[in-house]
């Protein structure tokens, strides 16, 4: 499965390396460095997935959850990955899609991402579309149809055959398919399809049909905008792809609005007459001192609402400000955005956030603002907070085990809510006092907003500082978050620099041990035989809460592969056993047990070069050689 995978995380070191050695500002080499570590922490998820695959632990789990946010979670995620992409990402959503599913939210945003992360990575490729449609059953039963086209060059034949086979690319030098294979794999334990077709010069098309079921089937109309004054407005959208603009006509459509669509060019060159229309959708790019002048104008005789339109995608996120725009607005969108926006314009401020008097009631500080990094944070300054009483609520178990093993060493109390319905309940449970809440946004049955909400609705939890992590961090979504009654975000992937500094500013009467700035000390690390636990952290991110998930997942995996390896021997199974030795040689690499991974080379060799006779006499050493790297990784388990 996984030959050389241990090359991606030397090839990311090296690429952090010579960024560092790069003549550009401070700012845009963090930023450099933070993409090559993405890649790798993408990696390292993927293969903790495959790993858990091979166990059969994954279930497929089928709650109540919001397309809404798992598309925010998904276009924040891909955007971040990708910034400064000149390609067009495009949502194009059918008006009967139901706001409310029930299905698994989790699995079906990790494949959505791993399908647009190919996507978006291939050349030449000036757009990627996905088209959510959904087509009845029978009974509350449907199919979602997850289509996503891109422009770019297309596949053969052959290489569409071998898409979801992970491997290893000399040439790129970079390690293929991963995400891809795991993806598969999902769809097929959710009951669902995924397949692709593409053509040479054309592009290429994955489609996902996945068996889902309807919340209210009987509610035809998801999104019903508070006041009658709000529908069946004029609205013109002009932007730079003629296509998002037709997708952005379909969500405005949906609220009985009556649309226009123009081209940027035919808008330049012959600016029309904007004094019919209620509400204008411009590309920013669009603005100018003419325009401007025009548009105020207008609204000095009518109301009239401009926004300004952009891409999560740009790497610049600064807007052309000025006082005609009355919200910005950026690609891609969902129906949730669409309503709020249109909501948020015409100010009815009590159908979406508190009232005054709850306003009020808040004494937690709040920080609108990203939160800082704190320089040189390990894993044994967090230390400082022992004794506190801390919630995660996620939905996601690697994220949980990821944040736990962060913490274990802190003395503090650890409680864990899988959505936000169990961390309502948790939080009102009067045997727990909770000194800070880690909220996820995008959750099955109760989402973070819903859950906060409902915690303040109760002033008893006024004081209860509730912070929110996300992967969309746009100033709409920061402001619903805000609303819902939440202190404080932290961008997903989560920073554990950021998590410190977060958890300081609201154990407020916790005393810092030491100063927030520090160098690091070099840590040594005790000797495992077959194991080599700093370059194997090296390669998981950095992070040895990973590191140890990874191991973990290794060894529950492939800790009695012992017994395997001699029965295929025994039964001359040779195919299997390549399949094995590559399997072992790739995780070997991947979590530094360079003794594994120089045994499974040698064997590999043999059977390349169709020597089995030579085979049979490695029954002993590969069965040795996999209880001492089993122990090892049992002791240095029971050393954390």
């Amino acid at each position: 499965m996984s030959e050389n995978i241990h090359n991606i995380a030397k090839q990311a070191l090296e690429e952090s390396r010579q960024v560092i050695n790069t003549p550009v500002s401070v700012e845009s080499k963090e930023e450099l460095i933070t993409n090559v570590e993405n890649r790798l922490l993408d990696v390292t998820n993927d293969l903790i997935d495959f790993l858990r695959l091979k166990s059969k632990k994954v279930e497929i789990l089928n709650e109540e959850f919001n397309i809404n946010n798992v598309l925010n979670e998904v276009s924040g995620t891909i955007c971040t990955q990708f910034a400064g992409s000149s390609c067009e990402l495009i949502f194009d959503i059918d008006k009967n899609i139901p706001r409310k599913l029930i299905g698994d939210s989790l699995h079906l945003g990790q494949i959505l991402e791993s399908i647009l992360e190919y996507q978006m990575d291939q050349a030449n490729v000036a757009e990627v579309k996905l088209e959510i449609s959904m087509f009845e059953t029978y009974g509350d039963n449907i199919e979602m149809q997850f289509k996503v086209s891109d422009t770019g060059l297309g596949l053969t034949t052959e290489a569409q055959e071998q898409l979801f086979i992970p491997y290893y690319d000399e040439a790129l030098g970079s390690y293929v398919g991963l995400g891809l294979f795991v993806s598969n794999e999902l769809v097929t334990m959710m009951e669902g399809k995924l397949s692709i077709q593409s053509t040479i010069g054309k592009g290429s098309v994955f489609t996902l049909a996945l068996p889902l079921k309807v919340v209210d089937k009987t509610n035809k109309r998801m999104y019903r905008l508070p006041k009658k004054v709000l529908i069946e407005k004029k609205v013109l959208i002009v932007d730079d792809n003629y296509n998002a603009a037709l997708a952005i006509k379909k969500m405005f459509a949906y609220f009985k609005h009556e649309v226009t669509v123009l081209t940027q060019e035919e808008f330049r060159r012959n600016i029309p007459n904007l004094t019919p229309f209620d509400i204008i959708v411009l590309n920013q790019g669009l603005f100018s001192v003419r325009l401007v002048e025009y548009l105020n104008k207008i609204k000095m005789g009518k109301s009239l609402k401009v926004i300004a339109l952009n891409s999560l995608l740009k790497a610049d996120k600064s807007s052309f400000v000025d006082d005609v725009i009355d919200n910005y607005l950026y690609k891609p969108l969902n129906q949730e955005r669409i309503f709020e926006l249109i909501v948020g314009l015409y100010d009815l401020k009590d159908s979406i956030e508190l009232d005054e008097d709850e306003k009020e009631t808040k004494r937690v500080q709040t920080t609108r603002t990203h939160i800082l990094e704190t320089r040189g944070i390990t894993q044994d300054r967090f230390e400082d907070f022992k004794g506190k009483n801390l919630l995660i609520v996620e939905d996601n178990l690697i994220n949980q085990k990821v944040l736990t093993n962060l913490l274990h060493l802190s003395q503090m109390k650890i409680s864990i809510a899988n959505n936000g319905q169990e961390a309502v309940d948790m939080v009102k449970d009067s045997k727990n006092n909770f000194d800070l809440v880690l909220m996820d946004i995008n959750m099955p049955i109760m989402d973070g907003y819903t859950a906060t909400q409902m915690i303040r609705l109760d002033h008893k939890y006024d004081n209860l500082p509730i912070v929110a992590f996300t992967a969309l961090v746009l100033d709409s979504e920061i402001k619903k978050m805000f609303n819902s009654g939440i202190n404080a975000f932290l961008a997903k992937p989560l920073n554990i620099g950021k998590l410190y500094t977060a958890m300081a500013m609201y154990f407020n009467d916790v005393e810092i041990s030491t100063p927030v700035v520090e160098a690091v000390e070099e840590r040594e690390f005790a000797t495992y035989a077959g194991l080599d636990i700093k370059e194997g952290i090296e390669r998981s991110n950095g992070s040895e809460a990973l590191y140890l998930e990874v191991v973990k997942e290794f060894s529950e995996a492939y800790g009695e592969s012992g017994a395997v390896f001699e029965k295929l021997v025994k039964e001359h199974r040779y195919e299997q056993i390549k399949m094995l030795c590559v399997d072992m040689k790739g995780l070997s690499g991947a979590i530094a047990a360079h003794d594994m991974h120089n045994l499974m080379t040698e064997i590999l060799q043999h059977i390349l070069y169709k020597k089995y006779d030579l085979v049979a006499n490695y029954k002993e050493k590969y069965v040795f050689e996999i209880k001492t790297l089993n122990r090892s990784i049992k002791k240095y388990l029971s050393d954390i």
